[in-house]
C-alpha cells in the first residue's frame, strides 16, 4: 500500500468524522420543538418554584429564625441585668442575625432563565445520547460512506401540518439537504439517476427496510419516467420476506430505498450482506 493510499485513507476517516459530528448536531436542532417545549415547561417549574418559596418556605423560615433570635437577645439582657457574663449569647445573636439577613426572596425570573437554559442542555443532551447509541440511519451519504452505494436521491422530509414548518426548510437549507426540493423533483432526479446507470435496461427489484406502500409509492411515480427497457418490481424487506429473497436471485440489480431517522443500520447491513452474496448489482439508493 503506497503513501497516496494511506493518505486518501486518513482522509476519509476525517470526513466521516465530521459528517458524523454535523448529523449529530443538526439531528438536535431538527428536535427544536420539544426542545423549547421542554425548556418552557422546566422553566415554568423553576419560576413556580421560587414563588412557592417566597410564599411559603420563607415566611417560615424567617419567623423560625426571628423567635430564636428573640430568645438569645431575652436572654443577653437578663445577663446583663444580672451582672453576668453574655458573651456566648452575644455570639449566638450575631449569628442568628447573619443567618435572617442571608434568607431573602428568590428571583422568579431568574429561576425562569436558569430553567429555561438547564432544560434545553439537558434536552440537548438527551438526543445527543439518544444519537450516538442508536443504530438509525442517519445521514443522506451513510450508505455511500459505509457501501460506496450511489446516491440515487432524496426526498424532501414530510413536515406538513407542524407549526412553523419554515424553520425546519431553513435548518435544511443550512444543512446542504433538500430544503427547496419538491416530490415531483426528486422523482424526476431519481428517475434520470437510474437512466443513467442501466443503459443496457433489465429488471431492477426496488427494496428496503421502509414500508410497502412507500415502495409502492415510490415506484409508481418513477417508473413512467423510465426508458421501456427499465422494469421495476417491489419487494417488501427481504430480512424478513423471503418472496423478495427469490426476486432478487431473479433480478438485473437493486435499487434501496430507505427511511432517515428509522431505517436501522442493522437491518440495512443484512441486505448488502444478502445481494452481496448473489452477486447482484447494487444501483444506487434513496432516502426517503
Amino acid at each position: 500500500m503506497d503513501y497516496s493510499q494511506n493518505d486518501r485513507i486518513q482522509y476519509r476517516n476525517e470526513y466521516e468524522q465530521e459528517v458524523d459530528l454535523k448529523d449529530l448536531i443538526f439531528h438536535i436542532l431538527y428536535k427544536w420543538r420539544s426542545l423549547i417545549l421542554a425548556s418552557i415547561v422546566i422553566c415554568a417549574l423553576a419560576g413556580g418554584y421560587a414563588v412557592r418559596y417566597n410564599a411559603g418556605a420563607l415566611p417560615e423560615k424567617r419567623a423560625g429564625v426571628q423567635e430564636k433570635l428573640e430568645e438569645q437577645q431575652r436572654l443577653v439582657k437578663e445577663a446583663q441585668e444580672k451582672g453576668g457574663s453574655a458573651e456566648q449569647a452575644q455570639k449566638q445573636v450575631q449569628q442568628l442575625k447573619t443567618e435572617l439577613e442571608g434568607l431573602k426572596e428568590y428571583s422568579p425570573v431568574k429561576y425562569c432563565v436558569i430553567g429555561f437554559v438547564g432544560g434545553v442542555f439537558a434536552m440537548a443532551v438527551c438526543y445527543g445520547l439518544f444519537y450516538v447509541l442508536s443504530d438509525r440511519m442517519r445521514g443522506e451519504r451513510e450508505l455511500w460512506d459505509r457501501y460506496g452505494y450511489y446516491l440515487l436521491g432524496t426526498f424532501p422530509r414530510r413536515r406538513k401540518g407542524k407549526p412553523l414548518a419554515g424553520m425546519d426548510r431553513f435548518l435544511e437549507r443550512k444543512e446542504g439537504v433538500s430544503g427547496k426540493l419538491n416530490v415531483e423533483e426528486a422523482c424526476r432526479i431519481v428517475a434520470m439517476n437510474i437512466t443513467n446507470l442501466a443503459k443496457d435496461g433489465g429488471v431492477f427489484l426496488v427494496t428496503g427496510t421502509v414500508d410497502t406502500e412507500k415502495l409502492q409509492e415510490l415506484t409508481r411515480a418513477i417508473l413512467p419516467q423510465l426508458q421501456e427497457n427499465v422494469a421495476l418490481m417491489v419487494g417488501e424487506d427481504m430480512n424478513v420476506t423471503a418472496s423478495t429473497l427469490e426476486a432478487l436471485a431473479e433480478c438485473d440489480g437493486v435499487i434501496l430505498v430507505e427511511e432517515r431517522d428509522r431505517s436501522l443500520r442493522a437491518g440495512v447491513r443484512k441486505e448488502c450482506e444478502s445481494v452481496e452474496v448473489l452477486g447482484k448489482r447494487v444501483v444506487g439508493y434513496v432516502v426517503v
